[in-house]
């Protein structure tokens, strides 16, 4: 057995096992638990694995997920609307008796889709039109969105996915388009990637933010020449040491497998990197005993690292993992599930 040996079962297990039990440190994370249901489900997907799971069980995550969503009522305003993180809101917000706390979150709506796409529910029971106003509330007068109605912070990562809200629910007419394009074209750099907002440093994930949603709006030549793609591409390319870094002068990490791999998969570039060296490093970072993968050698496995560790090495073709859609960060199979549901 060497230690670059890859073991899915292994993997799936940590993946099942993550949906029931997390270590003490995931408690942080109470308020966000939607994230962690993402990664272990598109991960178990990408290792065709969702059998693991019965359909009851399935039924179950899905009531789950609706009850995260937040339709318009007497306390519940339009520009609220969408999908919340964890029940635990809704509970602080029963034993408080303060409606702040209830307001959806797009990262969390955009991985809300995710999930029911990815267990095969047919969106029947989303609130689209309530959903798609909450996400046009998000807007600002430079194009960019913002993570939630009251205090959200704004930048690339939000855009993408509003964006994406838009595209699975197939309809991009309450936003402005145009200007959430301009937005992005404001955040490139002289060095050929994309900062999180126009004049920060340039960086892995909200270069793929970038070029994912230029990619689903179908306008990533209309923003980016073939001058400018090429000094992308150099730029992407240059991030690989063995893995991939997030910046120059960065150590390497398993997540930018997918966001410089999905980055360069999108543009039509992946094969002009190392994947040899890549499938090592990434490799290298699971642990063979409990499954998972981790950032780094020094770190223990998480279900983000774990998921996009298996995402990179689905793009780069490794063989028994389901390909995903590297726009939208689900897999082939549930990207063809969402066409049929869309018509």
């Amino acid at each position: 057995m060497t230690k670059t040996e890859f073991k899915p079962e292994q993997h799936k297990k940590y993946f099942r096992r993550s949906l029931e039990l997390l270590p003490t440190e995931s408690a942080v994370f109470d308020c966000s638990r939607l994230t962690i249901l993402y990664f272990v489900l598109v991960g178990l997907d990408i290792l065709d694995g969702l059998d693991l799971l019965t359909d009851e069980y399935k039924k179950d995550i899905i009531e789950w997920v609706y009850r995260l969503q937040l339709v318009p009522s007497e306390t519940v305003p339009i520009y609220k609307c969408g999908f919340m993180g964890s029940t635990t809101v809704i509970h602080l917000q029963s034993h408080s008796g303060c409606e702040k706390y209830c307001e959806s979150n797009v990262a969390m709506t955009y991985m809300a889709l995710c999930v029911l796409i990815t267990l095969g529910d047919d969106l029947s029971r989303v609130n689209k039109s309530a959903v798609l106003q909450g996400v046009a509330s998000l807007q600002k007068a430079d194009g960019s969105f913002k993570s939630n109605y009251e205090y959200g912070e704004s930048d690339l990562r939000f855009v993408y996915c509003s964006l994406a809200v838009c595209i699975i629910l197939n309809d991009l007419s309450g936003i402005n388009v145009d200007k959430a394009v301009q937005f992005i074209s404001n955040c490139f750099n002289y060095d050929g990637a994309f900062g999180q907002n126009p004049g920060t440093e340039s960086h892995g994930g909200s270069t793929y933010c970038a070029i994912a949603s230029l990619s689903l709006l179908n306008k990533l030549n209309d923003v980016l020449d073939n001058s400018k793609l090429k000094i992308l591409e150099r730029w992407a390319i240059n991030r690989q040491t063995n893995g991939f870094q997030g910046r120059p002068n960065k150590e390497p990490d398993t997540c930018y497998s997918f966001w410089i791999g999905a980055t360069l998969s999108i543009m039509g570039s992946l094969d002009k990197i190392n994947k040899e060296e890549n499938k090592d490093f990434v490799l290298n970072n699971a642990n063979l005993l409990t499954g998972g993968f981790s950032k780094d050698m020094d770190s223990i496995p998480d279900p983000m690292h774990t998921c996009l560790s298996l995402c990179g090495l689905s793009l780069i073709g490794m063989k028994n993992l389901n390909p995903i859609n590297p726009a939208l960060n689900i897999t082939v199979r549930a990207t063809n599930h969402l066409k049929e549901i869309q018509n």
